[in-house]
């Protein structure tokens, strides 16, 4: 099995290091909603498992076996029922920092690029905002950074005890993950640095002022030695920085591999409101075609900042790594003097110095504006660069201002006050289940905003939404909130938008077992222009919205299609392009709104490409066994979509590409669903959201030449997660409330 390039933690790094993930244990996650009990039983029932432990969330550990291979291991625990994802646990390595002999350079510079003196004009820091330190460790005991240490005040006194029951004994300024003990302290430099640099002690006559000089730095290391860490260390270390009040997280650390848990991980972080500030990396690099993590995570969670370097001279370091759309911001990166784990000052180069400088600086904006959303700080951030020509195309917005950036905090971001909630509705995949929520506002809102707002109270606790999309063609009005797993335990269900005393509420029952069970009622959604049908045929056409979009190696990419009026379905046929060099890679499956499935291509065309407007319809002549890549025209389906006759379209309906091979990406250009229709059907929204999943998952076999990627293609094999269709939809018009995203639903189940 070809085994991926190691992420690492450094402040140079290279990319031609060799590869490595631990031989002892791999990383499981699950997708359903069993108890931890029961998905433990169920890995201890692998041959190749020895014991099993949960990281977090849906993350579980398993040890192997003595003399185990990882490649077997994820083979085995990812075709097991309700696993999501099996993975390797991927090595993370620290690579030696470079020193310059020029201390003379630095405070000139750095200072007057970031304009640190005007900004400390306005505000030197309140202490309010935690930033968590995620790395090697921090020397608590240096004097220039001992008072802006974070302190657990429910576990405040080394006592032997876990006294705020978190799961830490005597986490009382952080937690080792490496070494799985209270011991945060920094034997190799790193962290030090990078604390020193977000919050050092300003206005105290010792050595350096960091960004913030009252920043709160929680120190969580996940690097031991120069030799790495693992990945799942640092996925427990952003659970616990989220759970333990951190706003904001500093990666200064990566690589080139993608990996599912840690994605996950940063997702997580992204619903609680955290901002995670990854270094862009050292390789000279364009992010934009080689992606690099976890400053990569950008493209699917819009809480990650990556960070370039600068120079003295303000132009991109040659070091550093770059990208157009995929790098933020950029900040000083060279030549940096800040603290060392020896109680002294020393300087280190890297984007791994540069990120300290963002990550300061938005906790120093947090602090003046506590109330601000994560988007709302990001945002102020992007708008107050200065934008030097030498960094034109190689970052998205341009080189950190402190100065800017604290000059205009009297103003926030333009609100959404005018904004009710004038119609909403959970629902699910069938009766019984909720996995879902539309939402319709009066006035144009940030899905950002709405992110924020939300939050859905369960029998199992409160959870808010994995992923909240704008319906196309709605101007921002409509959206489509996703929670990460269905739920169907007995008892009452409440979304909550907003935090007024008082909301409109709507009631839907739903109870198991009982037939038959009411509908759940969905919002009315937007029309688009009708799509005349031919008085022939009475043909009707639903094309999706938000293309093109980006097809990845091993990701799953879903597009939506909605279909808002009553018609009974005959002759379905589906118009698929996708600009992919190797099409044998992709499986492609269609998801009626009734929930049946049905595979429409499936690792066809050998090393050929792309499938060039290629329409799969019963009626047509032509097999996929029969033509080649690049297909066009009309085939016949690998699964015949005739089923479908009778049915109705109103609903929901899914296509999604699963990307199963390895080093070919591409893109998905266009969809279309047509059917004849005995009622002309209005399209309420067409929309496509990709990844949606950490890992492309193959389609359930239909016929004999669907099968699972092997482990020597570079993927683990994963089982699917059943999709969710959209129950009927009946309109509902309530009435409008007052306030700022308010409303409140209620569900029964049971």
């Amino acid at each position: 099995m070809p085994v991926p390039s190691r992420l690492r933690v450094e402040t140079l790094e290279t990319r031609d290091t060799p590869t490595a993930f631990a031989t002892t244990h791999v990383l499981v996650t699950t997708a359903g909603p069993s108890l931890d009990a029961q998905w433990t039983a169920t890995l201890r029932n692998s041959p190749v498992v020895a014991d099993v432990s949960k990281i977090g969330g849906h993350l579980f550990r398993a040890e192997l076996v003595a003399g185990a291979a990882v490649a077997v291991a994820v083979a085995d625990l990812g075709g097991r029922p309700g696993v999501a994802v099996a993975q390797p646990d991927y090595k993370l390595e620290l690579d030696a920092a470079v020193v310059p002999n020029d201390p003379l350079a630095v405070t000139a510079w750095q200072d007057a690029i970031t304009a640190a003196a005007a900004a400390w004009g306005v505000s030197t820091g309140t202490g309010r905002t935690v930033v968590a330190v995620i790395d090697s460790g921090v020397f608590v005991n240096h004097p220039d950074l001992t008072p802006n240490i974070w302190r657990n005040t429910g576990d405040a006194v080394s006592d032997g005890r876990d006294d705020d029951g978190n799961g830490y004994v005597d986490d009382v300024v952080g937690w080792n993950f490496a070494g799985n003990n209270n011991d945060v302290s920094d034997n190799l430099g790193h962290g030090t640095h990078a604390a020193g640099i977000i919050g050092a002690v300003g206005g105290n006559g010792l050595g350096v002022a960091g960004v913030n000089w009252h920043a709160r730095i929680m120190p969580l290391k996940i690097f031991d030695t120069a030799s790495g860490g693992l990945s799942s260390d640092a996925v427990r270390a952003i659970d616990y920085a989220v759970a333990n009040g951190a706003r904001v997280i500093n990666e200064s650390w990566g690589g080139g591999v993608y990996d599912p848990a840690l994605a996950a991980a940063t997702a997580r972080a992204r619903a609680a409101g955290v901002v995670v500030v990854a270094a862009a990396g050292n390789g000279s690099s364009d992010n934009d075609t080689t992606p690099f993590y976890p400053a990569g995570y950008a493209a699917q969670s819009d809480n990650v900042v990556a960070v370039a370097a600068t120079t003295p001279d303000d132009t991109l370091a040659a070091f550093s790594n770059y990208g157009r759309t995929a790098v933020t911001v950029a900040a000083p990166g060279q030549w940096i003097n800040s603290t060392l784990n020896t109680g002294g000052y020393g300087e280190k180069s890297g984007t791994s110095m540069a990120a300290p400088f963002v990550a300061g600086a938005i906790s120093l904006l947090w602090d003046a504006n506590p109330t601000w959303t994560y988007r709302q700080v990001i945002d102020r951030l992007t708008a107050s660069v200065d934008t030097p020509a030498a960094l034109a195309g190689k970052v998205a917005t341009g080189r950190l201002n402190l100065a800017k950036l604290l000059g205009a905090t009297a103003s926030p971001p333009p609100a959404t006050s005018a904004a009710v909630v004038a119609e909403a509705v959970i629902g699910g995949p069938k009766a019984g289940s909720i996995d879902r929520a539309w939402v319709r506002f009066s006035a144009p809102v940030t899905a950002d905003a709405v992110s924020q707002s939300v939050a859905f109270g369960t029998p199992l606790g409160t959870f808010h939404p994995s992923s909240v999309q704008a319906v196309a063609g709605t101007n921002n009005t409509q959206f489509t909130l996703l929670f990460s797993r269905t739920f169907t335990t007995p008892g009452v269900y409440q979304l909550s938008i907003g935090g007024a005393a008082t909301a409109t509420r709507f009631t839907q029952d739903m109870t198991l077992g009982s037939t038959p069970v009411p509908p759940p009622v969905v919002v009315s959604p937007p029309v688009a222009p009708p799509v005349s049908p031919t008085p022939a045929t009475n043909r009707t056409s639903v094309t999706a919205a938000g293309l093109p979009t980006a097809v990845r190696d091993g990701r799953t990419t879903r597009v939506e299609l909605y279909v808002s009026a009553a018609v009974t379905v005959r002759d379905v046929a589906v118009q698929l392009s996708v600009q992919h060099a190797r099409v044998s890679d992709l499986s492609i499956r269609l998801t009626a709104p009734d929930g049946r499935k049905f595979t429409l291509f499936n690792r066809r065309g050998g090393a050929g490409a792309n499938l060039a407007g290629t329409t799969f319809t019963d009626s047509a002549t032509a097999t996929l066994a029969s033509t080649a890549a690049p297909f066009a025209g009309a085939v016949r389906p690998e699964q015949s979509l005739a089923a479908l006759n009778g049915a109705s379209g109103r609903g929901l309906w899914v296509l999604e590409v699963f990307d199963l091979g390895a080093g070919v990406s591409g893109t998905l250009t266009g969809v279309t669903v047509s059917f004849t229709n005995t009622a002309a059907a209005s399209v309420a929204w067409a929309t496509s959201v990709a990844p949606v999943t950490a890992a492309a998952t193959p389609p359930p076999p239909t016929t004999a030449a669907v099968r699972r990627p092997t482990p020597e293609e570079g993927r683990p094999d994963v089982v699917a997660v059943p999709s969710v269709a959209t129950p009927t939809p009946t309109p509902t018009r309530p009435a409008d409330v007052t306030g700022w995203l308010v409303t409140r639903l209620r569900s029964r189940i049971g």
